[in-house]
């Protein structure tokens, strides 16, 4: 399992420890140029120690037995001193230097058997007095001042990497927090988690729980109602089923029985119908795949769903036709319009009545795709068009068998497709238009 704790500590104890290490670079080399001064006050303060007697001896102020020492300056720690009266050599910590008599006062670079020397000189009197340090020696004491600003860096990584552990173990707490909350919840609570105490960068994962759980809610009380209205509405059928089957056994002639074995053929049909009606509202669900959307004709569309449809209408004694422009294309899918215009037009030819007339129009409008179903019907009170689009409704205002599902089906494809749709009274004010708009291509 990946852990977020010590991907954070891979990530910032490098970064750390880089940060570290450049400003220890920045320090060193912001004090090398004090420290170039410091040395060269040095060695100037060095030849201050020098003394010439009256006799001529010299003494070193300060400096007891460094004349024994045998300095050479080439340790980061010592200097050459050197005394010269002219190019004669008078006194020198190191007996066996080769550096040159000294040309000029003051600060000087100076290159001997390959090796550069810093040196300072000073006179006093006749006598020239010479404070020299190999190069070497000098970059060994930046060197040795480096090293003193890197080693606190690097002995700080293990604190730093104990504290950033802890540290992030206590920042991700609210994460424990929240996973612990929504372990000991029941399979059924849906109530938001509490967001005022937490830190703004757990807030918009929490938010986003809430929204899923708000989500989830919604899709399990609409499933719930769904399964309640569904067994309620089957319950009707499958008791008239059995009650004319009982009914079947003690029929006392041949008409009674074909009467009762046609209503047995009616409530088949009608709990036929119900059952794919409730299969196909499943799938439309929202939690269902997106459909594929293709250029689909409506004007074929509405050609063959009326073809297949056109014996229906005859044995309900409905006059049914269509309308339709040469080349009506919209972006779609083919099966889910296939299943609105079934719809509508089922829909119409069970409650427009006998002797109605029912026609299909395809369309453009505005440049938009219109798909509208219109019937001579008795249509539906205004006070009813709302509630039309609920499951299972169908209204007190009519006698025609159905599920009362068709028009909930009809408005989630309209959704899918971002199409318009509304109720109207049929040409002359009689019967019900169902009209679609779809979007501009």
């Amino acid at each position: 399992m990946k852990s977020l704790r010590r991907r954070l500590l891979i990530w910032l104890l490098p970064a750390t420890l880089l940060t570290g290490l450049l400003a220890s670079a920045a320090t060193y080399w912001g004090a090398l140029s004090e420290l170039n001064e410091v040395l060269n006050d040095q060695l100037k303060g060095i030849t201050q120690h020098v003394v010439v007697e009256p006799d001529g001896h010299l003494a070193l102020r300060g400096m007891q037995g460094a004349n024994e020492d045998r300095l050479s300056g080439e340790q980061s720690h010592a200097v050459l001193l050197q005394v010269w009266r002219g190019t004669l050599p008078v006194f020198s910590t190191d007996r066996d230097s080769s550096l040159p008599p000294p040309q000029a006062v003051g600060f000087s670079d100076i290159e001997v058997n390959g090796q550069l020397w810093h040196t300072y000189v000073e006179r006093d009197g006749e006598l020239l007095i010479r404070i020299a340090q190999a190069q070497r020696a000098h970059w060994e004491a930046v060197a040795e001042i480096a090293a003193a600003l890197f080693w606190p860096v690097l002995s700080l990584v293990p604190v730093l990497a104990l504290f950033v552990w802890f540290g992030i173990g206590y920042g991700l707490r609210p994460l424990r927090q929240v996973a612990a909350k929504l372990k000991r919840r029941g399979v059924d609570n849906m109530q938001e988690i509490d967001t005022t105490a937490m830190p703004a960068e757990v807030k918009p994962l929490v938010d986003a729980i809430n929204d899923l759980l708000s989500r989830l809610d919604h899709a399990f009380t609409a499933q719930r109602q769904f399964i309640a209205d569904a067994a309620h509405e089957l319950r009707t059928p499958i008791m008239g089923l059995g009650l004319q089957a009982e009914l079947l056994q003690k029929a006392p002639g041949p008409r009674e029985r074909e009467a009762i074995t046609g209503q047995i053929r009616t409530g088949t049909a009608r709990l036929a119908h119900l059952a794919e009606q409730l299969l196909t509202l499943a799938k439309l669900g929202p939690e269902s795949p997106a459909p594929v959307f293709v250029d689909v004709n409506l004007g074929a569309l509405a050609r063959a769903v009326v073809g297949d449809r056109i014996r229906h209408a005859e044995a309900n004694e409905i006059d049914l036709g269509l309308i339709a422009a040469d080349v009506v294309t919209t972006r779609g899918n083919a099966d889910g319009l296939r299943i609105l215009l079934n719809n509508l037009v089922d829909n119409a030819i069970r409650y427009a009545g006998a002797h109605a007339r029912v026609d299909v129009i395809v369309g453009r409008e505005n440049g938009c795709a219109v798909l509208e179903v219109r019937d001579t019907g008795p249509g539906i009170p205004e006070e009813d068009r709302t509630r039309v689009w609920e499951r299972f409704y169908r209204g007190e205002a009519h006698n025609a068998s159905g599920s009362g599902l068709g028009l909930s089906i009809v408005r989630r494809i309209a959704e899918q497709h971002h199409a318009r749709i509304s109720l109207g009274s049929g040409e002359d004010n009689r019967g019900l238009a169902v009209t679609l708009r779809f979007p501009h291509d």
